[in-house]
């Protein structure tokens, strides 16, 4: 019965008017809602008109170019004029870590030995150490004039094209920039930067050297001095041709450094 007035509307008008404003608040309203909805899955859209339909865009074709990709033909800044071989920089750098070692093995093995027996005299364990350390300075005082390559830098007007470059090679002027790359002792390349008129033909009797460089470029304290003599042959050995391998050049520029008038070194002050 109690259901029947809560559902029934007459049956509602008997109850209280605060009964039934808190029934329409709270029951009726939350039962209200939870009636489903009638699916409307089964209708069709309303066709739209012309007027309400979106403006339609026509698809822009866009063509897009192609970036201008530039090939260069002419060779880089930098080419290579001599090549030292690869022979003979396999041999020198096994050669300068096999004294290396030798000095390590006779200051770490052979020495303590000695002064630890009792049968060798107290200046056995110098002799060893010095021993051990004089073919590896030999070997660095002797291999370092050794140069393995040498490039050229070349000028903007140059590098238009490979005939710009030989011509300009040909008739190299004073102020022309070389870049020399030795081994340190460590077998670590080592580059020095040289002008052409800065080269002089030399002669050693202790080592081989074939030219001087007079006026070394000012280095840091912790690089060390930079070296003066190099040794290079008349002509590149052969190699890997590239668009920047120029073997043919090297003679010429040898033959003008030869050609050099020599000069008692001097010392420079650098600022």
């Amino acid at each position: 019965m109690r259901l029947q007035v809560l559902l029934h509307p007459q049956l509602r008008t008997t109850l209280p008017e605060c009964a039934q404003r808190n029934l329409r608040r709270s029951v009726w309203v939350r039962f209200k809602s939870q009636i489903p909805r009638p699916s409307q899955k089964h209708l069709s859209p309303l066709p739209r008109s012309k007027e309400t339909l979106p403006a339609t865009r026509s698809p822009v074709t866009r063509t897009l170019t192609p970036p201008k990709t530039t090939t260069r033909t002419g060779p880089p800044e930098r080419i290579l004029v001599y090549y030292g071989g690869t022979g003979r920089a396999v041999f020198l750098g096994t050669l300068r870590i096999t004294t290396v070692l030798l000095f390590g093995a006779a200051c770490l093995i052979v020495a303590p030995a000695c002064s630890v027996a009792n049968d060798y005299p107290w200046y056995s364990t110098p002799a060893v150490i010095v021993a051990g350390a004089l073919p590896m300075l030999f070997v660095s005082y002797t291999a370092a004039p050794y140069v393995n390559f040498i490039h050229l830098a070349l000028p903007a007007f140059a590098r238009k094209s490979r005939e710009a470059a030989v011509q300009y090679a040909k008739d190299l002027p004073p102020t022309a920039v070389l870049y020399l790359t030795s081994m340190r002792f460590n077998t670590i390349p080592r580059q020095t930067t040289a002008r052409l008129g800065d080269l002089v033909p030399l002669k050693d009797t202790l080592r081989p050297v074939t030219f001087q460089n007079l006026k070394p470029s000012p280095q840091r304290w912790w690089q060390g001095r930079a070296p003066t003599q190099f040794y290079t042959g008349s002509h590149s050995k052969p190699g890997r041709q590239t668009s920047a391998f120029f073997p043919d050049l090297w003679n010429g520029i040898y033959q003008q450094i030869q050609k050099a008038k020599s000069q008692p070194h001097q010392s420079h002050r650098y600022p």
